[in-house]
């Protein structure tokens, strides 16, 4: 008996901390604002944790060059990804992303998604925003609207049921730089 009261109040005394978030959701800039991030033209991302060669482009919304969208396109074994991130602001600041739906566009807010597609037009699964991680953000840096020159990084993640099995259920794409010239359309 005394041994159970033992127990029970060394149980009671210990407190449970709280748990640390596992990712700050927005990165802390080590890089000093005269430095470029990364080189002109370029974009660096990890695809679940893996280097994603993907072509990037950035193009203004047609007639509108207050938004932007960025557009990158990666073939591997025949499958295209296509991820597209729309309404983009052309100033400097930390924006949440949203998931992209058909009420949404022209709010100023990042949406978009990822798309993998067989051939040239069947699309086997499309990944969303997910919208229950709050550690996910697209920032601009520095954006120029004379040269017409953006540059930032960002962190999205993506869900989707795929009836692939050789297809993932959700994509994080991380550790995001870009250095473009935003092109008119």
């Amino acid at each position: 008996m005394a041994i159970t009261i033992a127990l029970f109040a060394l149980t009671m005394s210990c407190s449970k901390s709280k748990p640390e978030a596992l990712v700050d959701p927005i990165p802390v800039d080590t890089i000093p604002v005269d430095t470029a991030i990364i080189e002109l033209g370029k974009v660096s991302v990890l695809k679940n944790g893996v280097p994603w060669n993907a072509s990037f482009y950035a193009r203004y919304n047609i007639g509108d060059f207050g938004n932007f969208f960025l557009s990158g396109k990666a073939t591997n074994n025949s499958l295209d990804e296509r991820f597209n991130l729309y309404d983009i602001p052309s100033k400097k600041g930390i924006y949440l992303v949203e998931r992209a739906l058909l009420w949404n566009h022209n709010n100023n807010i990042p949406n978009g998604g990822l798309g993998i597609v067989l051939g040239l037009d069947q699309l086997l699964n499309y990944y969303s925003v997910d919208t229950t991680r709050a550690n996910q953000y697209f920032e601009i840096l520095r954006y120029d609207s004379v040269t017409h020159i953006v540059e930032g990084r960002f962190q999205i993640f993506l869900e989707g049921p795929s009836d692939y099995p050789f297809l993932p259920d959700s994509i994080a794409l991380t550790e995001g730089k870009f250095h473009l010239k935003i092109e008119e359309q």
